[in-house]
């Protein structure tokens, strides 16, 4: 095998596909990457650790001789960030790749490309289309409220629903939950109710997509998932287990009058008053009054802060006690331009959950510290 290529758009593509590659020793190959090249169809990397997998076509790329050669990640990972070629030759047999530029050479211990799993292609009939920034921000506003160390698995990835044109994506970790719904095209009558998606292939979908219109095409069986943007395929085993009644657990506000605060502006707030939160006093007490939200927090052996932000509320005073990461997680992703809108705890002392939306289909839920 032996092809040419730009060493910055190769690196790339390259980057995209070692995130899939394996990290522990379940089989030595997974650690690596396999390239294929061939004059026709061009230049296909792809890499797995058997529940996530990629495939990644790189565009101008020249095919000297077709062939395949398994490429490892670490050393060419360094050899293409530390590049200054305008191109670079990479060539390999069954001993050795070589990788050459204008005044670098190297060559690489290899391994038989014959013992590389193939990662499935998207041939699906039925799939649903979403737009590629609206599915980036289904990931970011909720992958945060993941609990990756529980031991019911269904809550260690995000949930998704796909029926019609509504395409739901839900987290919890038990304390808070994040609801983001968005909106695509159903091809095919294709439905998922029951998709639970694990962290690693969301992170990686979300690293490799561009804020852009440029439609995900996302198709779903029993046990799997499958996604197609552009040049890249994305493999994902899903989450074994069943999600909880997610839906029972939102509190009903049709008829309560919400405090609307930007998010920026509670960002802000929430971040200079958990500057005196401790190990053992890590809340912080939210204080609703008439034309105010007042932000307090003590810690032993740290000292008290007092945050004032001035709101549009002229209701009998209420306060709860939230833990500041729970609500720092959700504004750094909402945006800082965009506005939160708050449903206070019915009670004075709110031990109620606190309820958050968002204009676009965005709903937070998080349970006050008692």
């Amino acid at each position: 095998m032996h092809i040419q290529f730009d060493p910055k758009e190769f690196s790339q593509n390259f980057q995209i596909a070692a995130a899939a590659a394996a990290v522990r020793d379940i089989r030595p190959i997974l650690q690596n990457v396999k390239v294929s090249a061939d004059k026709k169809n061009g230049v296909l990397l792809q890499a797995t650790d058997t529940e996530i997998g990629v495939r990644v076509f790189c565009e101008n790329c020249d095919v000297v001789n077709n062939g395949e050669a398994i490429l490892p990640t670490k050393r060419l990972r360094e050899i293409l960030a530390l590049s200054k070629d305008d191109r670079l030759d990479l060539e390999s047999d069954a001993a050795k790749t070589t990788v050459k530029g204008d005044r670098r050479e190297f060559e690489l211990e290899t391994q038989s490309p014959d013992e590389f799993p193939d990662i499935e292609t998207f041939d699906a009939d039925a799939y649903h289309e979403i737009p590629a920034k609206t599915f980036k921000e289904m990931i970011r506003r909720t992958v945060f409220a993941v609990d990756q160390d529980s031991q019911r698995y269904a809550l260690n990835g995000v949930y998704f629903r796909m029926i019609g044109e509504n395409i739901d994506a839900v987290a919890t970790d038990g304390r808070r939950l994040a609801w983001q719904r968005g909106t695509g095209e159903c091809v095919g009558s294709h439905k998922a109710e029951q998709a639970i998606l694990p962290i690693p292939v969301l992170k990686l979908i979300d690293r490799a997509l561009d804020n852009d219109d440029e439609n995900v095409k996302i198709a779903v069986s029993a046990n799997r998932a499958i996604f197609q943007y552009k040049h890249i395929t994305f493999f994902s085993r899903l989450v074994e287990g069943r999600f909880p009644n997610w839906e029972k657990t939102i509190p009903q506000t049709d008829d309560e009058q919400p405090v609307t605060i930007a998010a920026g502006v509670l960002l802000e707030g929430v971040s200079n008053a958990m500057i005196t939160t401790s190990e053992s006093d890590s809340g912080v007490v939210f204080v609703f009054e008439k034309g105010k939200l007042i932000l307090q927090a003590q810690g032993r052996e740290v000292g008290s802060s007092k945050i004032e932000i001035p709101i549009s509320y002229d209701g009998t005073k209420k306060q709860t006690k939230i833990d500041p990461k729970y609500m720092t997680d959700v504004l750094k992703g909402m945006g800082t331009e965009n506005d939160m809108a708050v449903f206070l705890p019915k009670e004075k002392e709110g031990r109620d959950p606190i309820k958050m939306a968002a204009g676009d289909g965005y709903v937070y839920i998080v349970m006050p510290m008692v």
